[in-house]
């Protein structure tokens, strides 16, 4: 998501600069270090502890404000979510109120690659090479089955990079919520006092034509088969997690985009705001079935590469892709679709920012009527 003036402090054959939805942190380090992701993003999320457990108290002292709001959850444990990926001090309520149900140890992390489009790459779900991510409370394994997912997809449909992955902070903005030792949850077990977990990363590119069913189908049947290898159940051992900000909104510091349809004033930030829920509301909630996959691309995928939006929402890949993987494990388990329970709304500028303290995070760029950006958290069961 935005963060598109900053520089991503990498190494010389990897340096970027980020694209106009972009996000980096100002002194990320963004490189593998014996195999190891390092975060690119120091700024807008937790690389410390302290940090972590600043964030979630700050996020839940504004939730205990606010309750008798939270919706009713389904009964048994979340499947699947979808997750913002921008600064903390503007989101953390919806990361909070999303992964704070995950119970699940493999986290497949479903992922933008804003990079993607700028280097040429479609059509192909992009996996990572790395052993490990990096996160607060100590590494992260990435799970063996990777692996065995990747030599059961189409090779046409797949790409390792440890390029797309080592400067995208889409997925690395969830690792520290992921590895949280929320009470009530499953115990602590990991160095550094963070729940023992493992993630499967993957980037999703543009699929055109008839490869996004492919590479979805493939995907989550490849999963299914290696979870009924491994006697592993949906929600209680695997869960699927998808990054996603929902619309970046105004006329100021987009890369001289205009994203601003209802105009930059108080009433054109009510009408995209309706916009926006209206869209969370009748595409990602309630019980997901093909028609509402369909629904939410309809609404926002252009499908054209170069300007894929017509609504500029940064999961416009990510979400129909994620939610599709998650559609297509539920039937072979004999389960109903799955009935996602809208547990957020929320923008940069309401409730913005959330005061975190002396924890060292900040914002890595500004939120203005004329520069704001949406965020929901969706929940499955």
């Amino acid at each position: 998501m935005r963060k598109h003036n900053a520089i991503v402090r990498i190494p010389p054959a990897l340096l970027l600069v980020a694209s106009i939805l972009g996000h980096a942190g100002p002194s990320a380090a963004g490189a593998a270090d014996g195999g190891v992701r390092s975060p690119v993003d120091s700024v807008g999320y937790a690389t410390a502890v302290s940090q972590v457990e600043a964030i979630v108290s700050a996020a839940e002292g504004y939730m205990a404000g606010r309750r008798g709001e939270e919706p009713a959850l389904p009964a048994g444990p979340m499947i699947g979510g979808i997750c913002p990926h921008d600064d903390y001090i503007y989101a953390a309520p919806a990361y909070v109120k999303l992964l704070r149900n995950l119970e699940a140890r493999l986290v497949v992390l479903v992922g933008v690659s804003h990079s993607a489009r700028r280097e040429g790459i479609r059509g192909k779900v992009v996996f990572d090479t790395f052993r490990a991510w990096k996160g607060p409370y100590g590494e992260v394994p990435v799970s063996s089955i990777r692996d065995d997912i990747i030599g059961a997809m189409p090779p046409d449909l797949v790409l390792a990079s440890e390029k797309l992955h080592a400067v995208e902070h889409s997925l690395e903005g969830l690792i520290p919520f992921i590895q949280y030792p929320w009470p009530g949850g499953p115990a602590a077990e990991e160095q550094g006092g963070g729940r023992r977990v493992e993630i499967l990363p993957v980037l999703v590119t543009m699929l055109p034509g008839g490869s996004f069913q492919d590479a979805a189908g493939a995907f989550a049947e490849a999963l299914r088969v290696q979870m009924e290898k491994r006697r592993m159940k949906l929600g209680r051992d695997v869960a699927i997690i998808i990054s996603a900000d929902c619309v970046h909104y105004g006329d100021e510091e987009w890369g001289g985009r205009n994203y601003a349809p209802f105009g930059t004033g108080r009433e054109g930030y009510r009408k995209a705001v309706e916009q926006d829920i209206d869209i969370a509301t009748s595409t990602l909630s309630g019980r997901i079935d093909g028609r509402k996959i369909e629904a939410f691309r309809g609404r926002v995928d252009s499908g054209e590469f170069q300007n894929p939006y017509i609504i500029p929402w940064c999961g416009v890949y990510s979400i129909p892709f994620g939610m599709s993987v998650i559609a297509g494990l539920c039937a072979p388990e004999g389960r109903e679709a799955p009935l996602g329970v809208m547990l957020d709304y929320s923008t940069s500028l309401d409730p913005g920012r959330i005061d975190a303290g002396l924890s060292g995070l900040g914002a890595t760029n500004i939120a203005t009527l004329r520069h704001w950006v949406g965020y929901t958290a969706v929940g499955y069961w």
